[in-house]
């Protein structure tokens, strides 16, 4: 009733007032500085609306954590909400893990949606709007394809480039460095792990910032490359800007790809590998292509080495991530699901904890229990 929700959030904006009088401010309040290699969990939860902030119970100054972002990449997108029993998940969570001592992560693009990239497959993802991912093939196949796919990164890019890591992915970071985690296996190739400081990271399908040739393997950073894309093309970027589109345009999609349906996009002069003068390709798996032996080996020695298996916003639709599922049903590795939509795991009896919460919210209030 009120007098429950009322007492709950005395205590939060209590404990939101004494987590700031402990935090070391920055002149960069809008970064997670890390003033320290010591153990930190900075921990915001964004629940009807209000700023919720708390310490760990370590020793350690903190710095200032961002407030999750807003999604603004597609104007229309709305974060799925969960069940509305935040600290009951996370304090499940935490029995898990603790029971578990060690475990490790199957991430998927939940973990992202309050860094502001939409997701594929949720009520108002990308899905739902008719967006379909470029293939291996159709990439290979044609260079019209490519000019239609650089086209639409040059639009996109920058702004899927610019988002940062919400308190989910600090919240992975810290029990990483607190001994939780073995080992995260993200489906995303936003970066955004590393970013928040995480190490042992698996990028199961490659990362959106780099480019590599299909030919001589050549990696370049994808901003750079797109840089000399658009200084090599002046009277294509001119023409793109009169149509009312510009670089970090808002129709964005959850792969750094934008909407521009326009024959100018056939107009683009791709640039080629610098070094063979081959087909240069962003480093990530496109749907048709495989995982390399690397990744698939590295996952499986993290989920291996672990006690209980975390999967946190994801599907798992796709075989690569859940073959890593059913590998540790076979070995009795138990198995956690936090993720709002519903999943290739439902009802298969593989899961022995189902969590329908938003990630941003259950993970840092999990690594708090855990202090």
């Amino acid at each position: 009733g009120w007098g429950r929700f009322l007492l709950e959030n005395l205590v939060n904006w209590v404990r939101w007032i004494v987590s700031f009088l402990m935090l070391g401010l920055t002149d960069q309040p809008g970064e997670m500085l890390i003033k320290s290699r010591q153990l930190f969990v900075p921990s915001l939860q964004m629940r009807s609306g209000q700023r919720r902030a708390s310490v760990s119970k370590t020793n350690v100054r903190t710095a200032v954590a961002e407030q999750p972002a807003q999604v603004d990449l597609a104007t229309d997108f709305v974060i799925p909400e969960g069940d509305g029993k935040v600290t009951q998940a996370s304090q499940a969570l935490a029995k898990f893990i603790r029971q578990c001592k060690r475990v490790s992560f199957i991430t998927g693009a939940g973990m992202s949606t309050a860094s502001g990239i939409p997701d594929y497959r949720s009520p108002t993802g990308a899905y739902s709007k008719g967006h379909k991912p470029i293939t291996h093939k159709e990439f290979v196949d044609k260079e019209s394809n490519r000019q239609r796919y650089w086209s639409r990164s040059l639009v996109g890019y920058k702004t899927f480039a610019s988002k940062t890591p919400n308190l989910g992915h600090y919240a992975l970071s810290n029990l990483e460095r607190r001994g939780f985690v073995e080992g995260l296996i993200t489906q995303n190739v936003d970066g955004l792990h590393s970013r928040a400081g995480s190490e042992k990271v698996v990028e199961l399908h490659g990362t959106g910032h780099i480019v590599r040739c299909l030919s001589c393997g050549a990696k370049r950073p994808r901003l750079e490359y797109e840089t000399e894309m658009v200084e090599k093309n002046p009277s294509w970027v001119g023409e793109l800007n009169s149509m009312g589109f510009q670089s970090g345009d808002p129709s964005v999609r959850p792969d750094g790809d934008a909407d521009i349906n326009s024959q100018l996009m056939y107009s683009l002069e791709v640039v080629p590998c610098a070094v063979c003068n081959g087909v240069m390709k962003p480093d990530v798996v496109f749907f048709g292509d495989g995982v390399s032996v690397e990744s698939k080996t590295a996952a499986l020695g993290i989920v291996d080495r672990s006690n209980g298996l975390v999967i946190a916003g994801s599907s798992v639709q796709v075989y690569s991530a859940f073959s890593l599922i059913l590998y540790a049903a076979k070995n009795h590795i138990p198995i956690a699901v936090v993720n709002i939509g519903e999943t290739r795991v439902d009802n298969t009896g593989l899961e022995s904890l189902r969590l329908h919460e938003r990630c941003d919210m259950v993970l840092p209030e999990t690594a708090e229990m855990l202090s």
